[in-house]
């Protein structure tokens, strides 16, 4: 039994230690949301919101201070609600989670991990749950709904859009059981060994991804866009269910990307994916139908977490929800007609004609 715990016990900070320095998950989070919410209703009704400053409490002690970066138009400018959600659902990923001073984190730092590593996980391990992504999703919805109560419009769909990123980070299976017991035994629990495979491994799952919503694959949007909605009733279980659910798949997801892609995937040196890459149709297909399920599982907590919102919303105070005389002319008129959301689908078009990639995501 001593020795069975041990092997856990060491397993389990292997598996620690072999997590990437960079924070990876889905690749194209614009894209991924942008089919998540498209067509929710509510969220047409806000066209027309002003930008405001951020005038809230951060909550976090910083070595560093973070710059609130405003990248749809300046304060004072107008903008919409799904501009808002389709933009700033990356926010935690442009250093929103770094450089933050506390115990835990000047600990994990000295095995390689930073703040953003164990805030945009929840690594399940047996009855072993480690990783900060329920903390950060509670605590951003709760802001939401603070902003909304208060009346600010724009700050309330922005700590929602933020909201949305620990969701979907958490489906993609890496983030939630990120390198198999076989591997590190294999590899005889050497960081040194592992960090470059893992790192692999997440580096080809994202860019694969990536590539096929940003082009529109069929497969992938109507997995994003079909999704039935499924709304929170507890917070924590609505996102720990799913983190549970995603490290299901990691271990097949990882076996197949061995088989597909061959042994430079599992070597320490950089693999690098590029399109067409993917010679085994069988084994492609599987590997879509893994990734199509997660989005899946992606889009209707997505999904149904903006429409508890928008009931959340409804309830509040008048300045915040005006429902006003000609609000059910409105809603007919939106029932009965097809809203153009061109300029949303082409930019993410733009970034695949264009070459607009950012650096970790160029092919």
């Amino acid at each position: 039994m001593f020795r069975e715990l041990l092997f856990f016990i060491l397993v389990l900070l292997a598996v620690i230690m072999a997590l990437p320095r960079v924070t990876f998950a889905w690749g194209g989070h614009r894209e991924v949301t942008y089919y998540c919410l498209k067509d929710i209703e509510w969220l047409k009704d806000f066209d027309n919101i002003e930008i405001t400053s951020f005038n809230y409490q951060d909550s976090d002690k910083r070595t560093v201070p973070y710059e609130i970066p405003y990248k749809e138009g300046n304060i004072g400018n107008k903008t919409s609600a799904l501009e808002i959600l389709i933009t700033y659902c990356e926010e935690p990923d442009w250093g929103l989670d770094k450089n933050i001073d506390s115990m835990l984190f000047k600990f994990l730092g000295y095995i390689g991990l930073d703040s953003s590593s164990w805030r945009h996980g929840y690594w399940v391990m047996g009855p072993i749950k480690l990783g900060g992504a329920p903390e950060r999703f509670i605590h951003y919805y709760n802001m939401s709904v603070k902003a909304f109560r208060d009346g600010d419009l724009y700050w309330g769909f922005r700590f929602l859009a933020r909201c949305l990123h620990y969701i979907e980070d958490i489906t993609q299976p890496q983030h939630t059981y990120p390198v198999p017991y076989k591997v590190i035994v294999q590899n005889y629990f050497n960081p040194k060994k592992i960090i470059p495979i893992a790192t692999n491994h997440h580096f080809a799952l994202e860019r694969y991804q990536a590539y096929q919503c940003r082009i529109g694959d069929p497969k992938y949007v109507n997995a994003l866009t079909s999704a039935k909605p499924i709304e929170p009733e507890d917070l924590k279980v609505f996102i720990v269910e799913s983190a549970i659910k995603s490290s299901k798949r990691a271990e097949e997801l990882w076996d197949i990307q061995s088989k597909l892609y061959g042994p430079d995937i599992d070597k320490e040196e950089e693999f690098k994916w590029y399109l067409g890459l993917e010679q085994d149709e069988t084994l492609k297909t599987r590997y879509d139908n893994i990734i199509v399920e997660q989005l899946s599982d992606l889009a209707s907590k997505v999904k149904g977490l903006v429409l508890h919102m928008g009931k959340v919303v409804e309830g509040l105070s008048y300045p915040v929800y005006n429902r006003g005389l000609r609000r059910p002319i409105k809603q007919l008129v939106s029932f009965l007609t097809v809203k153009g959301y061109a300029s949303y689908f082409s930019r993410s078009r733009r970034i695949v004609d264009d070459g607009e990639i950012s650096p970790r995501d160029r092919l």
